[in-house]
């Protein structure tokens, strides 16, 4: 095991403060039949062999397909099923997890597809009405399902600069809304009342009595990467997955018979701040700077790292091809009793991947 079977979508815990659900609607909005009938025949379920998401095809000549990068990070094999057609194997074509937005294709030319086109975000205002399509965790078997469609409104057209989890990157423009999504609804559309996209639905943000926080990113952020990364770029993914210290899940993580190992690590560190490696793919950045399952980083290019999005911060500032020297410490997962003690400090050099 490394790491949790997944129905994709990103969930953090934090309070905002919001408007009702009720919409305004305009002269020239479809109804969400018609809606309907327009997006989900372009809106994909992506299969992995630890979960499942939502996509879109957004250009049905190339067959390219995007979602975020949470939905397809670190999956050896992916499937794609459009409509009623039986999934077929799709391949990843270029990622950023620092932006979690992804680019996929299909690994054979399909035929007849259609694509969703983008709106310009920029013009949505408070309480326009929106529909939400996407592949939620359902008792029917992965494959046979149809898009679920939710409405909503929008609550806030512009969010900027959101840190919602010490897990989760940092979004510079989401669109906050109340159309309900739930884990495998990440990476579909968020559709205007033409059955345009202005957003790739990422987010659900639950706790302190808060309900019905939902957001997506926006697409004007969106639209300017995806010709990178449909041209096969990769980029700040050193190939690691990495989770807070304080996550009190961070037992998940890991194989069962790690947890007491887990409880001494967090037992260990409590209160301090550093990221957990998890998983480290093999023949990456990480891999060969060393690091493994149970190291705890502290710090990147002299710089303290307590979540992912200070880890973005340094990854999108460096030069393709730099080195980054991390520093951290060993845990009681990664310490033997021998040469290496829990607690103790290390230091190692990360070089940055050039992009393809």
């Amino acid at each position: 095991m490394r790491g949790r079977a997944r129905n994709a979508v990103a969930v953090a815990t934090m309070v905002v403060l919001g408007t009702g659900s009720a919409g305004v609607a305009f002269a020239d909005d479809l109804s969400p039949k018609e809606i309907y009938a327009r997006a989900a025949p372009a809106t994909v379920h992506i299969i992995g062999t630890m979960g499942s998401g939502t996509g879109f095809v957004y250009d049905a000549e190339k067959g390219l397909i995007v979602t975020n990068a949470h939905v397809v990070l670190d999956e050896p094999s992916l499937r794609v099923g459009v409509g009623d057609r039986a999934p077929v194997a799709a391949r990843l074509l270029g990622i950023d997890p620092c932006e979690d937005v992804a680019v996929l294709t299909f690994s054979n030319p399909q035929p007849d597809l259609k694509a969703l086109k983008f709106a310009d975000s920029k013009k949505v205002s408070f309480a326009d009405n929106v529909t939400a399509l996407g592949y939620p965790a359902s008792i029917e078997a992965q494959g046979s399902q149809t898009p679920v469609f939710t409405t909503g409104a929008v609550q806030n057209p512009d969010v900027k600069d959101s840190t919602p989890d010490p897990d989760l990157p940092r979004y510079p423009e989401t669109i906050q809304h109340s159309a309900t999504i739930n884990p495998g609804n990440s990476g579909g559309p968020l559709l205007n009342g033409r059955a345009e996209v202005v957003g790739i639905n990422t987010l659900s943000l639950t706790g302190g009595g808060v309900q019905g926080q939902y957001y997506a990113i926006s697409s004007d952020h969106v639209r300017p990467l995806l010709d990178q990364l449909a041209a096969g770029d990769v980029k700040n993914d050193p190939g690691w997955q990495l989770v807070s210290l304080r996550n009190p899940d961070l037992a998940d993580y890991f194989p069962e018979e790690d947890a007491p190992k887990v409880e001494a690590t967090q037992k260990q560190f409590k209160g301090q701040d550093g990221m957990v490696v998890t998983y480290s793919r093999t023949n990456s950045p990480a891999d060969k700077a060393k690091l493994e399952p149970g190291d705890v980083i502290t710090g990147l290019k002299d710089t303290t790292v307590a979540s992912y999005a200070d880890v973005c911060d340094v990854l999108q500032s460096a030069a393709p091809g730099e080195t980054l020297p991390v520093t951290g410490v060993y845990s009681p997962i990664t310490a033997n009793g021998k040469d290496i003690k829990a607690g103790e400090e290390w230091t190692t050099d990360l070089v940055v991947a050039k992009a393809k």
